[in-house]
């Protein structure tokens, strides 16, 4: 079984904390990424994504007047796994619970993201080599 390591975003950019909302905009966008790991004092927080802040941005949302930081939005209880935890297990998870993104840890520290995106790319391919493979029953 494949683990996490297999699909993640290693080394994934990130933001502070108490950055204005805007800042992770524009970091989410240079990358073309929709999830952020969150830092506090350079210690994982949390996680954001483009989805939390399409939610307070939306009209009559009741922080849509106020200047908004990436604490004021970001994910509380973020879905944390293991490297080495098997890739089935977790996108099982998301699945049930619909999370959009996983960040993943390496001996305490944070060494990559995996998001729905990963998810389907990989399977995508693995279908793709799948279907493409020889069939070893023809004589």
């Amino acid at each position: 079984m494949p683990t996490l390591a297999a699909l993640m975003t290693p080394f994934p950019y990130h933001i502070d904390i108490d950055a204005p909302i805007e800042a992770a905009e524009a970091l989410m966008e240079e990358h073309r990424v929709h999830h952020l790991p969150v830092t506090r004092e350079g210690d994982l927080e949390t996680v954001i994504s483009q989805g939390d802040i399409d939610r307070v941005r939306s009209p009559g949302h009741r922080l849509e007047e106020q200047q908004l930081y990436v604490r004021d939005v970001c994910a509380r209880r973020p879905y944390i796994a293991d490297l080495h935890d098997p890739l089935d297990k977790i996108l099982l998870a998301m699945a049930e619970t619909g999370i959009g993104s996983v960040l993943v840890m390496k001996e305490g520290e944070l060494a990559g993201i995996v998001t729905v995106t990963d998810a389907l790319r990989f399977c995508g391919k693995y279908l793709a080599d799948l279907a493409a493979a020889p069939d070893d029953d023809v004589a």
